[in-house]
């Protein structure tokens, strides 16, 4: 059974499912985080003066809410995501290049066409038009059957990927470095083809 906490708007719930109904067979409620909130964390760091210090970073993690794994301070768990993988940091060049961010509880065991899945592709259909609002039209590839992602490269050259499987979705920010490395990628493939050697 496909439930809201305080209604039933994508915009602003947090959708679940219940476990036992539907045969969804999941062991806990398993929830999808509201529109505006997902839309909170990502401009969160979106909008950061890249590239960004790991005090920046970390600043920014905390101020979220989110708790820092104990053994590693990259890694972290959301309000979704207790007991579970929240998300992880990434460097390069000794900066924070790149933030992974999960938009709803892992649920591997979803099937298509069941509340949860309908509610998921709801979601990421309404937080893809709200990016879009504020940053025109991104780029899409895939499909609903296997994994859909948007890509937005934004006037200060951040990269802001949203990407379902249907089983979870996930938001991740890539920083101007790693958006000029993905450009110039990219361009060799389509001039060389996927099989180029990078010399």
């Amino acid at each position: 059974m496909s439930m809201t906490e305080s209604g039933s708007s994508p915009d602003d719930t947090t959708a679940s499912i219940v476990p036992g109904h539907h045969g969804d067979g999941l062991p806990q409620t398993v929830r999808i985080l509201p529109v505006e909130r997902a839309i909170e964390w990502i401009r969160a760091w979106a909008e950061l003066d890249w590239p960004i210090t790991w005090e920046t970073a970390y600043a920014t993690r905390d101020k979220l809410g989110w708790t820092p794994a104990p053994e590693d301070p990259e890694l972290f768990t959301t309000e979704l995501t207790v007991n579970q993988d929240g998300g992880y940091l990434i460097r390069l060049d000794g900066r924070c290049s790149e933030v992974s961010i999960t938009l709803c509880s892992r649920n591997l065991s979803a099937e298509p066409n069941t509340p949860w899945t309908t509610s998921l592709c709801q979601t990421y259909d309404a937080i893809a038009n709200a990016l879009t609002a504020l940053h025109g039209p991104g780029e899409q590839t895939g499909n609903r059957t296997n994994v859909l992602q948007t890509d937005w490269i934004l006037s200060n050259q951040v990269t802001v990927t949203l990407i379902t499987s249907g089983k979870i979705m996930r938001a991740i920010l890539k920083s101007p470095e790693v958006t000029a490395i993905d450009q110039w990628d990219a361009y060799f493939v389509e001039k060389y083809g996927a099989d180029y050697v990078d010399d």
